[in-house]
């Protein structure tokens, strides 16, 4: 969401900017030998930015202060402490939520689908998540909304994530994104949440559809989970399992699904590299998944989409953003609880704008997700009327970044905005050898 010029594009909804105590972040590598060095060196400097793929807990990556001032965004309502504490029983270790609410969320709202359709099957599910979460009468607990769904009336399921409401598409309609700031301890904590819509297409395809008889299911609806255990988002894994089994486990308390409990069956998704999701995917739907929830990786479930949907399986992405997905031809049956990069990208090209940074450069992987991310970014900032000076992509596998970053520093940016995963631990070191780190 833009706020300022371009706030009548995206349809504001609410702006929410109370200050939050608590912080939270994610595990990082202890490996001493990655840290930057003394952050001194980096006295000039530039303001950084970093997205929900590098927003994480570094203190054991680099030296004290080297982040102090970062600014973050990524998607996401502000984290209630009952929603925390049911996690924390889920798994005791979770030091990071991170889309665990939109992982909750993707679970409880195939299960309303499926209460909604009288049967489990993947189309049959595909057919009613944009009933059930949109233009009814309002519930936010799985109990409280299947009684609805009994007593004939139609629901509009609100989750701990936030709004919800599919669009044409499957993406949310509007959502939140946080902003966050990292301090001496290079841990990063809340600053405030902005909640805004996000456009619809304007037309949807046949092949965006889901079309043909609608089968009915075996009885059981089983969720497969294709998240990840290993690779560069595997930080993203043990928040987002604990989301799934969390939903599960209460609906199962609360009568489950048309009379029966609810199955798992869990796949690992990596991170592309290697490309392990095709032949996890595959253990899924030979489980028999009716849906899938996942992946995390945007680049990730565009390699495995045409299998799971091909196969008649639903597929719920907690945390893909690229816009790739608005206009794939996903047979109507690819949603996602996290929201388009049209909105993370404004709301960061807004922050940056709004910290007073005229001349920006933007330096992000090159796959489906950075790309499509960092587009977003360099269009609603200039579009504020700020001037892009560098717009960089990486290859994310490259053994460095000194030229990409060489040719940056070359631009003399105010400010970057790093759209990175877990390479960012290669690229703040060199960023600090040339004089543009944190300032």
């Amino acid at each position: 969401m833009k706020l300022n010029k371009t706030s009548a594009r995206l349809g504001v909804l609410a702006v929410a900017s109370a200050l939050v105590l608590a912080g939270c972040g994610g595990d990082g590598d202890t490996d001493e030998d990655t840290k930057s060095g003394d952050s001194s060196t980096s006295a000039e400097g530039a303001q950084l930015y970093f997205v929900d793929g590098n927003t994480a807990d570094y203190s054991a990556d680099f030296d004290e202060g080297t982040l102090e001032g970062v600014r973050a965004t990524y998607p996401g309502a502000e984290l209630g402490d009952s929603f925390r504490e049911r996690m924390l029983e889920v798994d005791p270790a979770l030091k990071d939520f991170t889309y665990g609410p939109e992982s909750y969320d993707a679970t409880i709202i195939a299960a309303l689908a499926a209460v909604a359709a009288k049967t489990d099957s993947g189309k049959a599910i595909g057919s009613k998540l944009q009933d059930v979460t949109s233009g009814g009468e309002k519930c936010t607990e799985f109990k409280a909304c299947v009684d609805l769904l009994n007593d004939g009336k139609d629901i509009d399921y609100d989750g701990v994530s936030g709004p919800i409401e599919f669009n044409s598409t499957g993406s949310p309609s509007s959502a939140t994104i946080g902003i966050f700031q990292y301090g001496a301890d290079n841990k990063y904590a809340p600053e405030s949440y902005t909640t805004g819509e996000i456009p619809d297409v304007d037309s949807v395809a046949d092949n965006q559809k889901i079309s043909g008889n609608i089968p009915k299911g075996d009885g059981t609806l089983t969720v497969g989970t294709l998240l990840p255990q290993s690779g560069d988002l595997s930080f993203l894994g043990p928040p987002e399992f604990a989301g799934v089994d969390l939903a599960v486990g209460e609906i199962n308390a609360a009568g489950g699904v048309n009379g029966k409990d609810v199955k798992q069956v869990k796949a690992d998704s990596g991170d592309g590299t290697p490309n392990i999701a095709p032949s996890e995917a595959g253990k899924l739907i030979r489980g028999k998944a009716d849906v899938v929830v996942g992946a995390a990786s945007s680049s990730v479930s565009l390699s495995v989409i045409d299998q799971i949907t091909q196969a008649g399986v639903a597929m719920i992405s907690p945390a893909n953003t690229s816009t790739a997905f608005d206009t794939y031809a996903d047979q109507g049956l690819y949603f996602r609880t996290a929201p388009s990069d049209v909105l993370q990208g404004s709301v960061m090209a807004n922050l940056v704008q709004q910290d007073g940074y005229d001349n920006v450069a933007i330096l992000a992987r090159q796959d489906s997700y950075g790309e499509a991310l960092a587009n977003n970014v360099k269009k609603f900032f200039e579009e504020a009327g700020g001037t892009v000076v560098s717009f960089k992509l990486y290859d994310p596998n490259a053994a460095n970044y000194t030229a990409e970053v060489n040719d940056l520093k070359a631009q003399d940016p105010d400010a970057i905005v790093l759209i990175s995963f877990d390479e960012t631990k290669k690229i703040i070191p060199e960023l600090i050898k040339v004089g543009l780190g944190q300032k």
